[in-house]
């Protein structure tokens, strides 16, 4: 029997959480950063169910973007981290998606981090302000809160 697996892009602007995400998710990820901002890509595979998923993080910073297209080639679907205590930053965030979608239409997760910090909105709160369709989970990366249920979101969206 073929093994599954499945391509995760982890996407989103500087300082949401990307990379925090995938350490969430897998003990042994490993980033490509300077300065303690990711450059090129953050990586990290684990088991789901009976298949392996690789999960590819983003640089979030604009000089970056062209990254994006690359990594998020033969991407099943995207994880969007945002910081939901920074509002101002969920432009850029839209726009990130927005570059996603034209990549190829893909399912998606928002993950609203950072609910721990003050002034964070609630999930319902972000996916009404950003405007999207897709689900919103609310999580606290740092602390390993939500980002399984944010993955098992997106999962069963693929597996359908």
């Amino acid at each position: 029997m073929e093994k599954k697996q499945r391509k995760i892009v982890v996407t989103g602007p500087y300082n949401a959480g990307k990379s925090t995400f995938i350490r969430a998710l897998c003990k042994d990820s490993v980033s490509i950063d300077a300065k303690g901002t990711t450059v090129v890509m953050d990586y990290g595979q684990r088991r789901y169910q009976e298949m392996d998923v690789a999960l590819f993080g983003t640089p979030g910073q604009s000089r970056f973007n062209f990254m994006i297209e690359i990594v998020s080639k033969d991407a099943d679907g995207f994880i969007l981290v945002v910081d939901s205590s920074l509002p101002e930053s969920w432009p850029y965030a839209i726009s990130i998606l927005n570059e996603v979608v034209k990549i190829g239409k893909k399912p998606c997760v928002v993950a609203a981090n950072k609910q721990d910090l003050k002034g964070a909105l609630p999930p319902e709160e972000v996916k009404k302000r950003m405007g999207v369709e897709y689900p919103v989970v609310g999580t606290v990366a740092i602390k390993g809160e939500n980002v399984e249920n944010a993955l098992n979101m997106l999962m069963g969206i693929l597996e359908g």
